[in-house]
């Protein structure tokens, strides 16, 4: 069932104010960013946790990259602020062709439609869903003229990057925990956009994160990238926190041969080339970027170019116009932008008797905090 957008305003100002994290800095995840490559993800993991506090907020993110270039992202939400006095449920649904309009909706859920059962897992929110575990996902979303039956079959087994949260300020303090339950997929099905019907096939990726603290005072700056190819598949998440928080990283990249994970680690450098600025909100971002890995046990290099922007995401635009201005005062806002994009790899792990050189493509994301 669908709400109006400014009883959002209110709480949103309280809870950036109130939440706001104190200056110190970060716990990163325990134990380390590794490979555990034979560990996998339970489904007690998959769980949707509960918390109490001013803030409680979890998402499931898939992404799918189809082998014709178009991309997207469908994401399931919860967000609670202020105790229980706001609350509200998300399901947004994203298709970009490489060439064309992009295409989103969102529905927002009362809580009384939305659901968990734990075996098999299965979230229901209104209309849409999703299910399944290791190796065999599914998911279905039900718009009014958009509408897609997707099926995520597993190449490599979940992974975490750590073996619990990170934390803010202090061990104990506000904290943000992921999972990586889709490393890397085959995804086949059927997207509905009107009268249009789509046979899709290409890769996945889905995490499910899960925190306490407001998103745009964990974060200043965020690199990502999902890149998929025949034989290999390599993906990472760079934060870069305020500087309250000692502008700390909190980084992972995750190497995978199709069938299992071949190498993790937190100790890799990115560097940028090439910035360009987005037309209409003269936000930079690169459209080239170095990766390096340099270990004894895996060496790594690769080269992101960016072939066309096709997403601006600047969360002010969903603020109603009468709001914009005590939102943009008062509140910090995350902006994305999101490239198509081609990566030239070299990977060399002598241990394993590995050198292969090879192109990926996938998506190529910058977020600033404004």
């Amino acid at each position: 069932m669908k709400r109006g957008f400014k009883v959002a305003i209110v709480p949103a100002v309280m809870l950036a104010a109130a939440v706001a994290l104190a200056a110190g800095r970060v716990y990163n995840f325990p134990g380390g960013v590794k490979t555990r490559a034979e560990e996998g993800i339970t489904k007690a993991e998959l769980a949707p946790a509960s918390a109490g506090g001013l803030l409680f907020t979890w998402t499931y993110t898939f992404v799918y990259y189809l082998d014709d270039r178009a991309s997207g992202m469908i994401q399931f939400t919860y967000f609670k602020a202020l105790g229980s006095f706001f609350q509200h449920n998300l399901v947004h649904f994203s298709y970009a062709p490489m060439d064309g309009e992009r295409v989103y909706r969102k529905d927002i859920i009362d809580n009384d439609q939305r659901s968990w059962q734990n075996d098999p897992p299965m979230l229901t929110m209104g209309k849409h869903y999703w299910k399944g575990f290791y190796p065999d996902f599914y998911l279905h979303l039900d718009y009014e003229d958009v509408k897609a039956d997707l099926h995520y079959h597993c190449l490599t087994p979940g992974w975490r990057p750590g073996q619990g949260p990170v934390h803010y300020g202090a061990p104990d303090g506000p904290w943000y925990d992921l999972i990586t339950m889709i490393p890397w997929a085959e995804v086949t099905g059927t997207i509905v956009i009107g009268d249009k019907t789509m046979q899709v096939h290409g890769n996945g990726y889905s995490d499910h994160n899960t925190q306490n603290v407001l998103f745009t005072s964990q974060i200043n700056h965020i690199n990502a990238l999902r890149s998929f190819g025949d034989e290999y598949a390599i993906h990472f998440l760079d934060y870069l926190a305020p500087p309250d928080l000692g502008s700390a990283r909190t980084t992972w990249i995750l190497v995978m041969q199709k069938g299992k994970i071949l190498y993790a680690t937190d100790d890799y450098q990115l560097k940028e080339f090439d910035v360009k600025t987005d037309p209409r909100r003269g936000f930079p971002y690169p459209t080239r970027m170095e990766v390096t890995i340099n270990h004894p046990d895996c060496q790594l290099h690769g080269i992101i170019k960016g072939l066309k922007l096709i997403e601006v995401l600047d969360v002010a635009d969903e603020t109603p116009g009468w709001a914009r201005p005590v939102v943009t005062t008062f509140v910090t806002i995350p902006i994305f932008l999101r490239q198509q994009a081609d990566v030239d790899w070299r990977l060399q792990m002598p241990g394993q008797g590995l050198d292969a050189s090879f192109t990926n493509r996938g998506i190529f994301e910058v977020c600033h905090v404004r």
